[in-house]
């Protein structure tokens, strides 16, 4: 249980990244962010090598799920710090950034969240382990309360345009013209 708790803890550092970004703009704090992901990653490993009880698939269906999870990693990486300008979204504290609409935020505007859950998914049927799956339904579900305060309070305070962004684009469900739209524009063509 204290991984679960550990990985919720990464939520609080990753909402005062954005209350920084909002409002304090202090370079130094935007190490939150990085805490978060540590303390997700400490916890996800945590889990994966502890002794929880589960249940056992076939090798072939372990290597599946497992190759699934390792791309829906990189994907929500991708995401995240790819498809972002990383310096100007993690780095500096400035008050005011230009929305990315384009690629992967032309899909849903958060789309890590999509990619996140299918890891922990994935994850959970790669391991097997009951306590993967509390841990990723609980974190995704503190994802999608933190993608809302973002969406909500902090995305609208600091990008500009976000307003407009919101009525284009759609909140975490694509639909088919966001996925035509995301595949047209994408990076990876």
């Amino acid at each position: 249980m204290i991984f679960i708790f550990t990985g919720f803890l990464a939520f609080v550092f990753f909402c005062i990244f954005d209350f920084n970004q909002a409002k304090l703009r202090k370079e130094v704090i935007n190490l939150s962010f990085a805490v978060g992901i540590a303390l997700l990653a400490a916890s996800t490993a945590g889990i994966l090598l502890g002794d929880y009880e589960g249940f056992a698939l076939s090798i072939t269906l372990k290597i599946l799920f497992g190759l699934l999870s390792i791309v829906s990693l990189l994907m929500l990486l991708y995401t995240l710090f790819v498809a972002l300008p990383f310096s100007a979204t993690y780095r500096k504290a400035k008050p005011v950034n230009t929305v990315v609409d384009r690629g992967m935020y032309a899909l849903c505007r958060h789309p890590g969240v999509l990619w996140f859950f299918f890891f922990y998914l994935f994850l959970w049927l790669a391991s097997g382990k009951a306590m993967m799956m509390w841990a990723g339904i609980i974190w995704t579900v503190m994802d999608i309360i933190y993608v809302y305060i973002e969406d909500r309070w902090f995305f609208p305070a600091v990008i500009n345009g976000y307003d407009q962004y919101k009525r284009k684009v759609p909140f975490l469900i694509p639909h088919p013209a966001s996925i035509k739209k995301c595949l047209k524009q994408g990076d990876w063509r």
